[in-house]
């Protein structure tokens, strides 16, 4: 059998349209797809970049509100520290108005202008304090109108401190080989009230010591 060359040809041209025709039809969309595809992509990767910014945001915002946190905790520190301090020097200065005195004072309520001693039966009064502990009862302006104050200035806190010395108990002595005066041990409790650096930290301290009688010129 003999076919014609023309004719081959025109048929294989007819069988690729065909061809063609049914891939059209059968993915009509391909082109739309990719493009949708394509979309899609690019809409996950701004929410994922939307994501890791946030993130980041809060991570920054913690690390400011840790930092600045930790500030106000070591001024807070620095700030009690300066306190403490200042009461630890204020009860050195009441042991020293003791026993830098040669005359035996006169414990009263207020005290004598010149020995400072309070009497501790009539201190807790001057506060308002129901019991012995005065102190818990004492205010800031009670101890500005009657704390003596260090002979040496402190310009490192907001106030100056200031300290009270009371005579509490004296206790005689059993009569010792050569002395045949009567001699009596006055025990004292100094209480020193200071400030920080701020106006926001207190203290309180207090140290007890005693004296004999005879060192005063006047046992």
């Amino acid at each position: 059998m003999f076919i014609h060359t023309g004719s081959a040809r025109r048929l294989v041209s007819a069988q690729r349209q065909r061809d063609q025709i049914i891939l059209a039809h059968a993915y009509p969309r391909a082109g739309c797809l990719s493009h949708f595809l394509n979309r899609k992509e690019q809409g996950t990767a701004l929410i994922f970049a939307l994501v890791m910014l946030l993130l980041l945001t809060i991570l920054g915002i913690t690390a400011v509100t840790t930092s600045s946190l930790q500030e106000r905790m070591a001024g807070n520190m620095r700030d009690q520290y300066m306190a403490q301090q200042a009461g630890d020097s204020i009860l050195f200065d009441g042991q020293a108005l003791i026993f830098n005195q040669k005359t035996k004072p006169l414990p009263s309520c207020p005290p004598d202008a010149v020995a400072l001693i309070w009497d501790s039966s009539c201190l807790p009064a001057s506060t308002g304090a129901t019991d012995a502990s005065w102190w818990t009862t004492a205010t800031d302006a009670w101890w500005t109108a009657n704390g003596t104050l260090s002979v040496v200035a402190n310009t490192h806190t907001y106030q100056e401190p200031r300290f009270v010395v009371e005579e509490i108990q004296k206790v005689p002595i059993n009569a010792e080989i050569g002395h045949k005066k009567k001699v009596e041990t006055f025990y004292f409790r100094t209480t020193g009230w200071s400030v920080g650096v701020s106006d926001y930290a207190r203290g309180l301290f207090q140290g007890y010591f005693s004296k004999r009688s005879d060192t005063y010129v006047n046992p």
